[in-house]
């Protein structure tokens, strides 16, 4: 039987480069997905695409009111919502500290952390009336170490190491089990495309040549390991990190004489 057969999953970020892969995935595991986003052309294409086990619905992350209806759809939709993935982020142009003007901070962090603080607020009472199931947010490696030029993403994804590992303190009695990804560098448009106000795509000066696995990620590469986390075989599994990132964190591979 499918992992996910009569769960229904939510997914922010659903049509995106990530968030689309997560999705069919779900769907091909039998789940009920709810694809959540701001490009309602994209998103409607893939529920269509999909078919009557998929929904779109247009979902702010950073407002309570559009989080509370895009719950309150999936439930109308298919009854419940057993799994959350808060996929959705948003990249900052390159510039210093020095030269970061506070409506770019405040956009980054209300989209990459109060997105997801809302998405667990507001979802926690769905999950509950499930009788429990889980949540997993998508962080960055970039929440384990500083990296110059990216401040306001980099505060961003720190914080979200903090707030799932309060989540889970918080939802574990209630059989919600709360977990956290950091991709490395995964080849998707987030990646090749530059972000709003920069020239240059973090593509155009990466090279994973010099890592373990000299390869950029895909996008199905963090699918496998959120279906994982979300299935039952990861029942004893909360509060956790899970980096994905070929080993660029490890540093340079040696080269043999």
């Amino acid at each position: 039987m499918p992992r996910f057969d009569n769960q229904t999953v939510l997914v922010t970020g659903g049509a995106g480069g990530q968030g689309s892969s997560h999705v069919r995935a779900f769907h091909a595991e039998g789940a009920n997905v709810v694809i959540g986003g701001i490009d309602a052309r994209r998103g409607t294409a893939l529920a269509d695409e999909l078919g009557p086990r998929a929904r779109f619905v247009r979902l702010d992350v950073t407002d309570e009111s559009s989080w509370s209806a895009a719950v309150l759809a999936a439930e109308s939709a298919f009854s419940a919502v057993n799994v959350l993935v808060n996929n959705a982020g948003v990249q900052n142009p390159p510039a210093t500290i020095e030269h970061t003007d506070q409506a770019t901070w405040s956009r980054i962090l209300d989209v990459n952390l109060t997105g997801i603080f809302l998405g667990i607020k507001t979802a926690t009472p769905a999950l509950r009336r499930a009788g429990g199931g889980a949540i997993v947010n998508v962080a960055s490696i970039m929440g384990l170490g500083g990296t110059a030029h990216y401040a306001p993403y980099v505060a961003s994804k720190w914080a979200v190491r903090g707030l799932t590992q309060t989540a889970a303190l918080e939802l574990g009695r209630d059989h919600i089990r709360v977990n956290t990804i950091h991709p490395g560098v995964i080849a998707t448009p987030f990646i090749h495309e530059p972000a709003a106000g920069a020239t240059a795509a973090i593509a155009d000066f990466y090279s994973p040549e010099p890592f373990a696995i000299p390869r950029l990620g895909e996008p199905a590469d963090v699918t496998r390991l959120l279906l994982f986390l979300t299935s039952s075989d990861a029942s004893f599994i909360t509060g956790s990190e899970y980096v994905i990132d070929g080993g660029l964190l490890l540093g340079p591979a040696l080269q043999a004489a």
